[in-house]
């Protein structure tokens, strides 16, 4: 090569790619607040996009340019989800996702948009909510509230049951009103909710002038309509019924009443 001549010099571009690992699975509690991590490089970061590709719409959260975008966000996650950071130092663009219930169980993907307004897959979570499991102990007479609390208050549908009634159901509430058919009879006139309304999700029983026989598991089920399409649990709660004790060295009342009328008797014939 003759002397002189131009040398090319050739510009490498080094483009890095973040590839999300496996996703990470955790799990909770209905009624915890959750944080799902998410970290992104030391980018210029304009907003962060928190989806789950099995719902429609799928936003779970939109930030973009400091503020909180609502469109096409879905129902169920509306006053309900934040950033840890909303300053979103050091690439924290974590999700805060408040009171999770059952329905809050799926695969998470966090995005971030950059500058160029490229959008980058960070991270993979699956959440997983186990059911509210609570035990209580009733006396009889007593009318008791099992809580059960849905995600919002776009409820459709209410079902209280018991697996050992078979197809009966404890309460049924469709479309604001109560659906007696199929009622297990031991119920009838004895239920009702807290708050017929629904505000702010709830969805509690009242179960009046309990007896021993209302001992069992109740399990409560919302359908929050189009957006899940399905029956979700949302609250499990054994109740105890324990039959009152009387003391050994008490005689029955019945025996007490025997003996009073006795004694009046005498009194009367004295």
């Amino acid at each position: 090569m003759a002397a002189g001549t131009a040398l090319l010099c050739c510009t490498l571009l080094f483009v890095h790619v973040f590839v999300p690992a496996g996703p990470k699975i955790i799990t909770a509690e209905s009624g915890q607040n959750m944080t799902l991590t998410c970290r992104a490089p030391n980018i210029s970061i304009t907003g962060v996009k928190w989806i789950r590709a099995d719902l429609w719409p799928k936003n779970v959260l939109l930030y973009r340019d400091s503020h909180f975008i609502p469109d096409n966000q879905h129902p169920s996650f509306k006053n309900r989800v934040d950033l840890q950071d909303r300053q979103m130092k050091d690439g924290d663009v974590s999700l805060i996702l408040k009171g999770v219930t059952t329905t809050d169980t799926g695969t998470y993907m966090c995005r971030v948009i950059i500058e160029e307004r490229q959008s980058l897959k960070l991270s993979i979570i699956h959440l997983i909510v186990d059911p509210d499991q609570k035990i209580i102990t009733a006396v009889p007479g007593q009318d008791v509230t099992l809580t059960c609390r849905a995600p919002n208050s776009e409820i459709r549908v209410v079902e209280w049951s018991r697996a050992d009634l078979g197809d009966k159901y404890v309460l049924l509430h469709w479309d604001g009103h109560f659906v007696p058919d199929n009622q297990h009879l031991s119920f009838k006139n004895r239920m009702d909710l807290q708050d017929r309304q629904m505000k702010d999700g709830d969805v509690s029983l009242i179960l009046k002038d309990v007896t021993i026989n209302d001992a069992g598991t109740y399990e409560c089920r919302v359908y929050m309509g189009r957006e899940t399409d399905s029956w979700e649990f949302i609250s499990i709660i054994f109740l105890r019924v324990p039959p009152v004790q009387r003391s050994k060295h008490l005689p029955e009342a019945s025996s007490l009443e025997t003996k009073g009328w006795i004694r009046a008797a005498e009194r009367t014939h004295l």
